[in-house]
């Protein structure tokens, strides 16, 4: 099972341990065998009820050794049953009501997730599940990481890769395309998208040269990863138009003196929910292409509007590729979802009074950027994702063509 490099108990001979083994370091549930030795526990063992009865008996943050408890809802349930989507936790249903996510690969510290949940659970952000506690554990004089988070769970909730997908693909059927149900879900979630910034402008601080250097100079790096690792046909394209390109992403090192917060750092229609009460935002680790200590850091609000917004172009991508639809109508859906979007969100944030910290002007660099970090991850990764940014790069680049942003 690994090394034991510490552990916090929990009740009734249940525990939570961080293991270090081949893969890195893992938080663990374990319970006792009857002989004293410890086990790894399964859903059905427990150790998750056991982690929600100790979150219920908890002040709102205590530190026991190296871990820290958040504890925000004095909920006991019970009825262990497992997630087997989630890639990156180990995630266990329990009693239909919350959901308790062991973090299988910790992440190096120091972790975003804590405080930025805690800044939106103060300021009445609502469009997330509803956090119920996290752990978190600092190893020594190192910088604190989280490893078990618990929130509100929300049946039958499925993710923008899903809804968003049916949603554009539905519209695009016919050659009279019907916009009306997309528009509406992406004006709902530009919405959502300012009400999180609003919550987090209490974060706002200034962005530094320094800030805007290692924005534009991360940028001309994944160009570089993207043209050596990206198909042949793409390569040319970046070829072609790299200097195109290079004055494009060259803006993002202009940014200095504009407003930057701790924002969500990896948004798109993955990270969005829809449910029975409407859409909500999950996952605030940040993002996982860049070293731990940047991760923490703010960014300009534009950036994760980016993010969300070229997520819609990869979202029609894949609703071209996996079901029947007409070209021309898929493009007049795009496009309608993207500016739908745009557009809810800088009014939402404009009556919020938080206009000031949104900037369009750097929109279409960090959206070239998102394309070309997806030729990365593709080629290092997930080979058939290969055929998104393949795509998107084009249709990017030529946007301007026909007048949109």
């Amino acid at each position: 099972m690994g090394r034991e490099l510490d552990a916090l108990d929990l009740v009734d001979g249940k525990r939570l341990s961080i293991v270090a083994g081949p893969d890195g370091m893992a938080a663990v549930p374990e319970v006792q065998a009857p002989d004293g030795s410890w086990w790894r526990a399964h859903p059905g063992d427990g150790v998750a009820e056991a982690l929600l009865t100790m979150l219920a008996a908890a002040p709102e943050t205590s530190t026991t050794g190296s871990f820290t408890v958040r504890a925000w809802a004095a909920h006991s349930v019970a009825g262990e049953r497992a997630i087997a989507v989630d890639q990156t936790n180990e995630s266990v249903i329990v009693g239909e009501a919350a959901v308790v996510k062991w973090a299988t690969h910790l992440l190096q510290g120091p972790h975003p997730a804590p405080h930025r949940i805690e800044v939106l659970r103060a300021n009445g952000f609502r469009s997330m599940p509803t956090p119920w506690g996290l752990i978190t554990w600092r190893p020594g004089d190192g910088p604190e990481t989280l490893v078990v988070n618990v929130d509100g769970y929300l049946p039958g909730a499925v993710d923008g890769w899903t809804w968003a997908v049916e949603l554009i693909a539905e519209a695009a059927r016919l050659p009279a395309p019907r916009t009306a149900a997309v528009v509406a879900a992406a004006t709902d979630v530009g919405t959502m998208v300012a009400e999180l910034h609003s919550a987090l402008s209490i974060t706002a601080a200034t962005a530094s040269q320094a800030d805007a250097d290692r924005w534009c100079a991360a940028a001309f790096a994944t160009l570089d990863q993207a043209q050596a690792l990206s198909s042949s046909e793409t390569a040319d394209l970046l070829r072609e138009r790299r200097d195109e390109i290079e004055r494009t992403l060259g803006g993002l090192g202009a940014l200095a003196g504009g407003p930057v917060i701790e924002g969500h750092g990896d948004l798109h229609v993955g990270q969005v929910l829809q449910h029975a009460g409407g859409y909500v935002v999950t996952d605030f680790d940040g993002n996982p292409v860049l070293p731990a200590a940047e991760r923490v850091l703010p960014i300009p609000a534009v950036l994760d509007v980016a993010g969300l917004a070229q997520s819609l172009t990869h979202a029609a991508i894949v609703a071209r590729r996996h079901h029947e639809v007409d070209d021309r109508s898929l493009s007049a859906v795009e496009q309608a979802a993207r500016q739908a979007f745009l557009k809810s969100y800088a009014g939402r944030l404009t009556e919020l009074g938080h206009a000031g910290l949104y900037d369009a002007a750097p929109l279409r660099a960090f959206r070239l950027q998102q394309v070309l970090r997806e030729i990365v991850y593709a080629a290092r990764h997930l080979p058939r994702w290969m055929y998104v940014p393949d795509a998107a790069l084009p249709m990017l680049l030529d946007e301007r063509t026909i007048g949109a942003p």
